[in-house]
């Protein structure tokens, strides 16, 4: 530790000494302009402080005071197409770009006319091409699919992706940058250094060289510090004229010092080391300044009247407004018989993914290009025919799927393939913290309708890590809708319906299934159609009243359709089937008919047992259809053998099934 502290110190000094280069008076004169603003800057974060301290405002507050001159030389050297990302110190960012202080101020007092209509506060701010978040890294991949966007569509405007240095231990940064390099990503990475992580110096928080960094992924390089006024706006302008000319990601390090703390009054370092760098400070030495003091007066006074004036305000957003998800709740019960075209599932979801493109849509994911077309082949042919909208990329399903999401924010339709299923918890980040909240956190001022879709499921051996059914991960997350497509019916309306929602989707297709044709209803078996587009399907005998519903998606849908007869006869129980393809939110509607005369239900899925799709379903069904019996069968909770006979004892089976309708029809 002591080394580690010696090193501090060092970089400390050497960071001291170069702010101790004072800039001429020509110079300050010069970016006069931009000298006033970093003075508001700072008296609407010293106001907010206040505020906080008065517990006027909620949450957290993370200042830029010290650091306000980057946001400024960015913003300098930007157009009204370009955009910026941001994080949890974003203030000076949100007012460097956008001038509306008054908004910002407005968003910490919870105050509907706020940035955010008062949902986000201090971190979550969106307006005139500008987002930030205050989950670290993030929102870069996001950045890196705006951008990318832009440049395929031949639309102007970059991305600008404001991190602070410690954000570099955060694995989605490598992905982003690794994922701009090879797409060619028009993306600027400002790493603001101001050689503390919260309160972890530099030296016990970033290991090796920040230049390096971005070299090792062949992004060019810039640096500059705040305290050397011409060259931090020149720097800043060579930077973005790069990115924009030769549309390409780089990279700018910004040496600068952060004067409070990290977050309200949290402050661990050396009392005299901050007062050394406050000397320092350029709008502390101006303040006294003849040239500037007047002015800086008339700033302060302006900004403590609005903050005073604002106070008593209580227009807040209305919740019943706030609330509303845009989840596709209402549902059709109306019935029609169930004809499939003769295709395997393979082709079908092919064909079905296929006219999303030919309406515009983009797809990225691993290996989905051709001739490969993915580990399924359910995008073969897509890239030779639409080379621009079909985006190979690494193994990055974080970095995929915020480019994904990226795309969606500039206005693109994206599909983000994650290879396997098991692989979606690598992403789950931006699925939570970017994709399912957009919508509510910024106020529901857009919309994030990113579509991820992947394979679940066992039965292939492929050992416990490539055979997971992990629809339980999913289910929970807000204002995200759940999709499961069967090959009992064809998918083409599915995921033409998925294309047109507003919210992100994920669509669980199974290995298994992808193997069949699609279902073909035999004579004895009455099978329909409920409610269109995310219909359930229904399959009962033609002449005689059900005594069970059992309810299921996916493949397990399938091998009970296919295996009708058998269960029938072991069971010795007259049952129906129920397969939604709306796993979340569930159709309730869909199962009214049913179980007005059946009050027995069994709720089967692949998915390991307790706290599942399973046990959701008959939560839901005992609350709004009382005394009904019900009972669900999942696969055992341990990890999947790669051994088949052994797979085949952890999975649920039709033996199974067969036991549970056969004790529950008996009860």
């Amino acid at each position: 530790m002591t080394q580690l502290n010696e090193i501090q110190n060092s970089l400390i000094a050497q960071l001291h000494r170069v702010a101790s280069k004072k800039s001429s008076p020509d110079i300050i004169e010069k970016y006069r302009k931009h000298i006033l603003q970093a003075w508001r800057i700072r008296v609407v974060e010293e106001s907010l402080l206040s505020l906080f301290a008065e517990s006027k405002v909620s949450g957290t507050v993370h200042t830029c005071i010290g650091q306000e001159l980057t946001g400024l030389a960015i913003s300098d050297a930007l157009s009204v197409h370009d955009w910026i990302t941001s994080n949890h110190r974003c203030h000076g960012h949100y007012i460097a770009r956008t001038g509306d202080w008054k908004g910002l101020v407005d968003e910490l007092l919870g105050l509907e006319s706020g940035v955010s209509k008062g949902i986000g506060s201090s971190q979550h701010l969106f307006n005139k091409n500008f987002i930030s978040n205050g989950t670290q890294g993030s929102l870069l991949p996001v950045a890196t699919g705006v951008a990318l966007y832009n440049k395929l569509k031949n639309k102007p405007g970059i991305s600008v992706s404001f991190i602070g240095e410690g954000t570099l231990g955060e694995g989605v940064v490598y992905e982003a940058f690794n994922l701009a390099s090879i797409l060619s990503s028009p993306q600027l990475i400002v790493c603001e250094n101001n050689y503390y992580s919260q309160s972890t110096p530099q030296s016990q928080g970033v290991s090796g060289s920040i230049e390096l960094r971005a070299k090792a992924f062949g992004l060019e390089y810039f640096e500059t510090n705040t305290w050397d006024l011409d060259h931090l706006f020149t720097t800043c302008r060579t930077a973005v004229q790069y990115v924009s000319e030769q549309s390409k990601p780089a990279l700018i390090k910004i040496d600068t010092y952060r004067l409070k703390a990290h977050s309200k009054g949290d402050d661990d370092r050396d009392k005299e080391e901050v007062e050394r760098f406050e000397r320092l400070d350029l709008l502390n030495i101006l303040r006294n300044n003849l040239d500037f003091e007047g002015q800086f007066k008339t700033i302060s006074a302006e900004v403590q009247d609005y903050v005073t004036s604002r106070l008593s305000n209580t227009d807040v957003l209305n919740y019943g407004t706030y609330n509303a998800d845009q989840l596709p709740r209402k549902y059709s019960n109306k019935t029609a018989p169930l004809k499939n075209p003769k295709l395997s599932m393979v082709k079908a979801l092919n064909k079905a993914y296929g006219e999303s493109l030919t309406n515009g849509a983009f797809f990225i994911g691993e290996d989905i290009a051709d001739p490969y077309g993915g580990a399924y082949k359910i995008t073969k042919g897509f890239s030779d025919k639409y080379p621009d909208r079909v985006l190979s990329t690494s193994i990055s399903e974080a970095g995929l799927t915020g480019v994904a999401i990226g795309i969606d924010l500039a206005g693109g339709k994206c599909f983000a393939e994650i290879m396997f299923g098991d692989f979606v918890v690598n992403a789950m980040d931006q699925l939570i913290n970017n994709a399912s909240k957009f919508h509510h956190m910024y106020g529901k001022q857009f919309s994030c309708s990113v579509v991820i879709r992947t394979p679940m499921g066992g039965r292939r051996g492929y050992g416990p890590t490539h055979s997971q059914s992990l629809e339980k991960f999913l289910l929970g997350i807000d204002n995200t809708a759940v999709v499961s497509v069967s090959s009992l019916v064809d998918p083409k309306a599915v995921i033409a319906a998925v294309s047109d929602l507003k919210c992100p989707t994920i669509v669980i297709e199974n290995k298994t299934d992808y193997s069949t044709f699609l279902f073909q209803p035999k004579k004895e078996l009455n099978v329909e159609l409920i409610g269109g587009a995310f219909g359930s399907v229904k399959i009962k005998p033609t002449l005689v009243s059900p005594e069970v519903t059992v309810i299921a998606h996916g493949y397990l849908a399938r091998l009970l359709a296919d295996n009708y007869e058998e269960i029938f006869q072991k069971s010795d129980t007259v049952f129906e089937i129920i397969a939604p393809q709306l796993l979340h939110p569930l159709p309730l509607n869909h199962f009214e008919r049913s179980l007005v005369k059946s009050n027995k239900v069994v709720v089967v899925e692949e998915s390991t047992a307790e706290y599942g799709w399973a046990d959701g379903v008959v939560s839901k069904l005992v609350q709004n259809f009382p005394g009904i019996s019900a009972i669900t069968v999942s696969s055992d909770p341990v990890s999947i053998p790669s051994n088949k006979a052994l797979e085949a004892e952890n999975l649920i089976s039709l033996h199974d099934i067969i036991v549970a309708i056969k004790n529950l029809g008996a009860s």
